[in-house]
């Protein structure tokens, strides 16, 4: 039977997404007092991090490709036995644990679809539907729930709806063509023995080749780049990547940071012109792809580098360089674009260029023409380390909007500093929609926590400076001091490890200007 009248629910606040980064909301909106909702539409939290057969998510064997220390919850660190790259079902059971640690499971309802945004007056009214439990069915025989709120937050993420490449020639493909968003594995979706060919060559794409070639024993295994990559290991000198991301290197001149980072890159793999990987860009104008095993299956031919496809005939790709080879599967592992249909198209066009994929919010999370009343939470693409630092930063921003602690700059101001950003950011960033949204987190993170007087001070944490500009320091940095700080923060910092490339090199600069300083003391004296 259906149910004609819809159901009134009032709440302060209305966040739509029960991945980390609508979770990280709820959280900091709940610390700050306010009655809040969580909308989502499947039956469990964790968004993407949680492994769905056939739905939205990673694919089966997907390890993070950050560190735990970088990704992970400011308040809530990662066990201590976790390992350094937690797999995705480590992750999914982590946020979990947030999920009770915090109490936060009242707040969520599930199997929610939300069909429309809109703002009347002052108040944002969310149309909702029930959904079965595939996540998808509208379920009619439920009442529509109409949600009033002061504020709302978009955590839906920028990884939407899946961006499909097309080439000359594909509808005559005798094979299968899919996105990455259908790829659970090689062997589930029945590739063993065959022919593959990975289109791109950002992690995705990267981890489905590595899968096919070991686990899958494909045939063949190609990956064809328009643009080719620096492919960064997990581990440099023995720890974890993203730990060498710090503030003393990101107040390095841009061109002597890529000089450093693709020399260290060069000397642990060789150049990636050796293994034709051919990047059109520097290092750091990239998000860097990583990947602890992609080099050797190309030292052992398991898996082969070829350029862009120039077209399709039958079984049979033809390829920029005059190569061509015979597939039975082709991975389409080209990326997504930001999706916001449940917004009305008004709004969508205030905030979102569709054809570019580029935001028009301040700061990645406000738009000048909205205000503070709709915020977008992890709309931003990390450049190294992860999103969620950033996500759980913006919520204690909004959260802080939300009860009038703080307020946004003048309309004028933001979109000064949006052109300013906008123009920086093309200047540093190879062209691509997928940079559209790039910065680094801990400038980010940095610049974020000053407006709620959470940014770490190297003055007022003297026995934390060494480490805060020499590591990455993980999330807990931004817990230090400020509302909401975090007492195990000082702890948990503590245990991020300092590199010792980092440290060492540190150290034999502050000696050498010892040195230098000395010298010239005795020449003038």
């Amino acid at each position: 039977m259906v149910m004609d009248e819809p159901k009134i629910i009032n709440k302060d606040v209305v966040v739509i997404g029960a991945g980390i980064s609508g979770l990280a909301t709820l959280k900091c909106l709940k610390d700050a007092g306010l009655s809040a909702v969580v909308l989502e539409r499947t039956s469990e939290v964790g968004g993407l991090w949680t492994f769905r057969e056939d739905d939205y998510g990673v694919m089966r064997f997907t390890h993070i490709n950050v560190s735990k220390y970088n990704y992970c919850f400011s308040d809530f660190p990662f066990p201590d036995d976790t390992p350094d790259y937690p797999h995705n079902t480590d992750m999914a059971q982590y946020i979990v644990n947030y999920v009770k640690h915090f109490n936060l499971e009242d707040d969520i309802s599930y199997l929610r679809k939300v069909i429309s945004v809109e703002r009347t007056a002052e108040v944002w009214q969310t149309t909702v539907k029930h959904v079965e439990d595939d996540g998808k069915t509208i379920d009619d025989n439920q009442p529509v729930e109409i949600y009033r709120s002061k504020f709302i937050a978009v955590a839906t993420g920028h990884h939407a709806k899946p961006s499909l490449a097309e080439f000359p020639g594909q509808n005559s493909f005798k094979g299968e063509i899919i996105h990455s968003v259908k790829f659970n594995d090689a062997i589930t979706n029945g590739m063993t023995g065959k022919r593959v060919l990975i289109v791109g060559i950002g992690n995705s794409a990267v981890d489905a080749a590595v899968n096919c070639a070991s686990v899958g024993r494909c045939k063949s295994v190609y990956i064809s780049t328009r643009s080719g990559a620096w492919v960064v290991p997990n581990y440099i000198f023995g720890h974890p990547t993203d730990l060498y991301a710090c503030r003393l290197f990101f107040w390095l001149p841009f061109a002597l940071a890529n000089l450093i980072f693709g020399t260290v890159i060069s000397l642990i793999s060789g150049h990636p012109k050796r293994w034709k990987l051919n990047p059109k860009m520097k290092p750091l104008q990239s998000q860097p792809t990583v990947s602890p095993t992609l080099i050797h299956h190309i030292q052992r031919r398991n898996i082969k580098i070829v350029p862009n496809i120039q077209r399709i005939e039958g079984s049979k790709v033809y390829f920029s360089d005059g190569d061509s080879a015979e597939f039975d599967h082709i991975v389409l592992c080209t990326g997504y674009k930001i999706d916001l249909p449940f917004l009305s198209e008004d709004i969508q066009q205030t905030v979102l260029n569709k054809e570019t994929n580029e935001i028009k919010l301040y700061k990645n999370v406000f738009s000048p023409d909205i205000g503070s009343s709709l915020a977008f939470i992890g709309f931003v693409q990390p450049a190294s380390g992860g999103v969620l630092t950033m996500s759980e930063l913006q919520a204690r921003w909004f959260a802080h909007l939300c009860i009038n602690q703080i307020q946004l700059p003048s309309k004028s101001d933001m979109l000064e500093t949006m052109e300013k950003e906008k123009e920086f950011c093309a200047n540093k960033y190879y062209k691509s929609t997928r940079h559209t949204i790039q910065r680094d987190p801990i400038v980010y993170n940095d610049e974020i926590a000053e407006m709620i007087g959470a940014k770490p001070s190297l003055k007022n944490n003297l026995g934390l400076a060494w480490r805060l500009m020499l590591s990455s320091c993980g999330a807990y940095q931004w817990r230090l001091e400020g509302p909401n700080k975090w007492d195990g923060a000082k702890k948990a910092v503590k245990k991020v490890p300092l590199t010792e490339l980092m440290n060492y090199s540190a150290l034999l600069v502050v000696a050498l200007l010892g040195l230098f300083v000395c010298y010239l003391y005795s020449f003038l004296f």
